[in-house]
């Protein structure tokens, strides 16, 4: 099975001029039409003391945290419109938007570095310095270290 990907470099630098802002809730919602976030869930949301968000959701207590995604990063989102009728298929999923920056939230958990999406980001920034290239003079030094 071939999967996809539809996606044009000027559609994400396009999206990422907009302004909208991306939301990461642990709930299942079965519905695909608009929804009126600015109204119904972001004007209920409180920043809280230590820098988090508090909201619920139909009844439940949901704790969140805005995340910038590092420099040289951005998300993308890709949707896919007809699913295949079997798993040998072609799957073909197509650009549905760019971010740099998202809220994710938690059912009545602080989030914290334990979180995936933290860890997920850690490990982006830890990967770009240990791919980065070394230098001559980085190589004196560990040279001179173990002298």
């Amino acid at each position: 099975m071939a999967i996809n990907l539809h996606l044009k470099s000027s559609d994400v630098q396009a999206s990422l001029q907009d302004v909208s802002r991306l939301q990461y809730i642990p709930a299942t919602i079965r519905g695909d039409g608009p929804a009126k976030v600015e109204q119904y869930f972001d004007s209920y949301t409180e920043k809280l003391e230590d820098n988090t968000l508090a909201n619920a959701l139909r009844g439940y207590p949901l704790r969140g945290k805005r995340i910038d995604l590092p420099e040289n990063y951005c998300g993308v989102i890709f949707q896919e419109t007809s699913k295949p009728l079997s798993s040998e298929e072609e799957r073909n999923f197509s650009f549905a938007g760019a971010f740099k920056e998202f809220t994710y939230w938690n059912y009545d958990k602080i989030p914290s570095k334990n979180d995936a999406f933290e860890k997920a980001l850690d490990w982006m920034e830890l990967s770009s310095v240990l791919h980065e290239p070394l230098t001559q003079e980085d190589l004196k030094t560990d040279v001179k270290k173990d002298k």
